[in-house]
Order: structure tokens, then C-alpha cells, then sequence
């Protein structure tokens, strides 16, 4: 098992990488109450057996306030108080909405999360983000804060659906472009053996990600500079998303060529690491084109949360491994999304 400390201003999280750790539910020493997603449950009922649990309905469309208040709801009937420990069990759709369900009810009780997608324990259950859509647009009401611990079961990932599991491996290769371009090169090698959920290759990538995204979140928790690089791949991605209704990570995928084809456009990266990241991208099985409407893309960009009046604050590489945001004109931004391929 391998362990990363996360501690912010706002708290501390216990990042643990490794194979069967949900079992380690029945040594906590508060009886949690189990904010389980609907898949998850029903793969692994036996995991949850004697738990006070609650069911999360899967898919991005219950990633909303609606579903937020029947949690409330259905905690109030269980007496839930202040002193409960909530867990939340699933991809980054279930540690979302957990995450902002323990930090609003009752003004905040004590959380951490059991992730059990690729996607989720690489990134989207890690830094303190809680949060749910509003109007389909992502992400537009939540809060900060950090979960006491983040589990990430290794082995759970063995009844993913592969396209489930591929859509995670966009945001490893980000962690790499953005971040650690060695790692960039470690996943080209060993790419096939990722796809084939080779353990010691699991490890290390879950563990190099998590410990990225950790780095960056100590020093910036509330994204006000630093922080912002881990959006590479999603001003656009997202749109692309709503758009085009594809899983996110292929979306991200997709998102990640496109800023980094702007970041060539704009001079700061070489056309030969365009392909170096476009190559990559490929190799995992995920899509490198837009496949969207332009003007569609950028309707969505305009409402997108890192806008400030005309600009929008958008992360470009400057190499490999090197990030930096830089404010785009919009009118600028929707040329480049007729003009690049």
C-alpha cells in the first residue's frame, strides 16, 4: 500500500493507494453511513453488508441538487447527526455529491471516500471539490473542502466497463502534460500493460497522479492561481461533454489536443510535442478530434466558470510537463475552434 499526505489550510487527507481496502470499513472507529453509487452496490453488495447505506443513482444526470436533497432528506430519517462519519463510494460522480452533501448538512460533518474508478482516484475524488450541475453545465454550485481520507481500491477497478476505465486514463496522461514529463514517457511505454490493469504499472500510475494532484492542491486549495492547471484539456472538454454527451475523460482527451494545437498556434510548444501528447492520447484508445459543432463549443465556453468578462483564463503548455494560464479572448478562442483541426 502506498500512502500521500494532502494537507491544506482547511484540513488534512490520508491518500491510500493499494488493493482491498474497503475492507478496512469495519475497523473505522465511527460506524460510518455509506453514501453508496447504484453500480457500485450492485457489483459488490457483500462489501456493504450491516452498514447503514444510502444509494446514489449512477450517471451524470443525477449529479444535481435534486439528488443532493433527497440525501438530506433520507439522512434526517436515519437521525443522522453531527457526530456521524459520511463515506462516499464511487467515481467522481458519487464523491462529488458525498462530498457536498457532508459539507452543507448540518453545516458539515466529518467524510472521506472510497473511489472506486480510475477516474475518480486519480483525480476527481482528490483536492477537496464538492459540487453538482446545475442546467447541465458542470460543477456550478459546490464548496471546498477536504474528506479526512480517500481509499483508492485498486481492485475495485476490475469490474469497471473498459470504456470506463480508458475515459480515466485522459486525466493521467494530463498529470504528465501538465506536470512531469518523465511520466509522460513512462506512460508511451507502458501503455499497453496499463490498459491491461497490470498491477505494479497501477500502482505507480495511481500513486505519480494522486501525488501530483496532492502537490498542487497544498499549494493553491481554492484554485486562485497554481490550480488552475489541473483544468488542462477541460474549457473545452467540458463543452464538448455537454455538447456531444461522450464520457468525460474521452472528452478531456479530445480537449487536451485542442489546447495543445493553441498552444503551437500561440508559440509556446513545438509541433513535434503536439504529436508526443496527440501519440499518447491515441495509444490509450481515446479520440484526439472535436466532433462538435464550433459554435456550439464556444456557447458553452462563454458560460464556462473560468470566464472574466471577454477572457478566459485558459492552461497552455509551454512545453511538456510545464503548464501556464493565460487569458484568451473569446472572439479570439471561437476562431481557433473553426481554425484548428
Amino acid at each position: 500500500m502506498y500512502n500521500i499526505r494532502l494537507q491544506t489550510d482547511s484540513g488534512g487527507t490520508d491518500i491510500d493507494v493499494g488493493e482491498h481496502l474497503t475492507a478496512r470499513l469495519r475497523d473505522l472507529d465511527q460506524e460510518p453511513v455509506l453514501l453508496v453509487d447504484a453500480n457500485v452496490l450492485r457489483l459488490h453488495p457483500g462489501l456493504f453488508e450491516g452498514f447503514r447505506t444510502l444509494e446514489v443513482p449512477a450517471g451524470e444526470r443525477h449529479k444535481t441538487l435534486a439528488t443532493v436533497e433527497k440525501l438530506y432528506r433520507e439522512l434526517m430519517q436515519m437521525d443522522t447527526d453531527r457526530s456521524a462519519l459520511l463515506v462516499g463510494v464511487g467515481g467522481g460522480l458519487t464523491t462529488d455529491v458525498a462530498g457536498f452533501v457532508a459539507t452543507t448538512y448540518l453545516r458539515g460533518v466529518p467524510f472521506g471516500f472510497i473511489s472506486t474508478t480510475l477516474l475518480g482516484q486519480v483525480d476527481a475524488s482528490i483536492g477537496g471539490k464538492n459540487g453538482v450541475n446545475l442546467d447541465g453545465y458542470k460543477n456550478m454550485v459546490g464548496s471546498f473542502r477536504q474528506p479526512g481520507f480517500i481509499w483508492c481500491d485498486l481492485s475495485l477497478l476490475q469490474t469497471l466497463e473498459q470504456r470506463e476505465y480508458v475515459s480515466g486514463i485522459a486525466e493521467v496522461i494530463k498529470y504528465g502534460a501538465i506536470r512531469d514529463a518523465r511520466f509522460m514517457e513512462y506512460l508511451a511505454e507502458h501503455m499497453e500493460a496499463l490498459l491491461q490493469q497490470d498491477t505494479g504499472v497501477l500502482e505507480k500510475v495511481v500513486t505519480t497522479s494522486a501525488g501530483i494532484k496532492a502537490d498542487v492542491v497544498q499549494q493553491d486549495e481554492t484554485e486562485s492561481n497554481l490550480r488552475r492547471i489541473l483544468n488542462f484539456g477541460h474549457t473545452v472538454g467540458h463543452a464538448l461533454e455537454r455538447e456531444t454527451k461522450i464520457w468525460h475523460g474521452e472528452a478531456v482527451a479530445s480537449g487536451m489536443v485542442f489546447a495543445a494545437g493553441l498552444s503551437h498556434a500561440l508559440g509556446y510548444l513545438s509541433a513535434g510535442e503536439v504529436e508526443q501528447l496527440r501519440g499518447v492520447i491515441l495509444s490509450a484508445g481515446l479520440p484526439v478530434d472535436l466532433q462538435a459543432d464550433p459554435d456550439l463549443l464556444f456557447e458553452n465556453l462563454r458560460k464556462d466558470k473560468k470566464k472574466e468578462g471577454e477572457v478566459i483564463h485558459f492552461v497552455l503548455l509551454e512545453g511538456l510537463g510545464r503548464a501556464v494560464v493565460k487569458p484568451i479572448p473569446l472572439k479570439d478562442l471561437k476562431i481557433m475552434l473553426h481554425d484548428l483541426p
